[in-house]
């Protein structure tokens, strides 16, 4: 008996000939992290919110700034970073004065990267198309090499 793909559970083929593979690199199907063209998200740096393990085009900062929009139009952004609290407690160390994205400890899963939970810069119309067309790019690169599906 055929063992099945431990991706799709189909019959016939196992992970690495899987048709539903992706990459755990980038997170894009048809292909896998030895025969990607992105650097390693450990050696990534974030221009947008200065942190580790993303790039500006997949930073989560992008997503997080849409809190306030609930309606079609420009982005509604927020006033102003509130004080901060004194009752800020880390989830990794456990320590009372500091969040986790600002912890200074070895992180409990040393593979895992923290974001900040703010936003701190909001994207204006411009930035939206200009994000889109390079996106756009670089699927048309990954589909020229052969590494995302059509």
């Amino acid at each position: 008996k055929v063992p099945p793909c431990c991706l799709c559970a189909g019959r016939g083929h196992l992970q690495n000939s899987c048709p539903a593979r992706f990459c755990l690199n980038c997170c894009l199907p048809g292909h896998c992290f030895r025969e990607c063209l992105e650097r390693a998200y450990w050696n990534k740096h974030c221009n947008r919110c200065d942190m580790k393990g993303h790039y500006a085009d997949a930073c989560p900062e992008i997503w997080r700034q849409y809190h306030l929009t609930t309606k079609p139009g420009p982005i509604k952004a927020a006033g102003s970073h509130s004080e901060r609290s004194a009752l800020a407690y880390c989830y990794n160390c456990s320590r009372k004065g500091h969040f986790g994205y600002e912890c200074s400890e070895k992180r409990m899963h040393g593979s895992m990267f923290p974001t900040s939970p703010f936003v701190y810069y909001y994207d204006d119309e411009y930035e939206i198309k200009r994000r889109a067309n390079r996106l756009e790019r670089k699927v048309a690169e990954l589909q020229g090499a052969g590494l995302l599906p059509e």
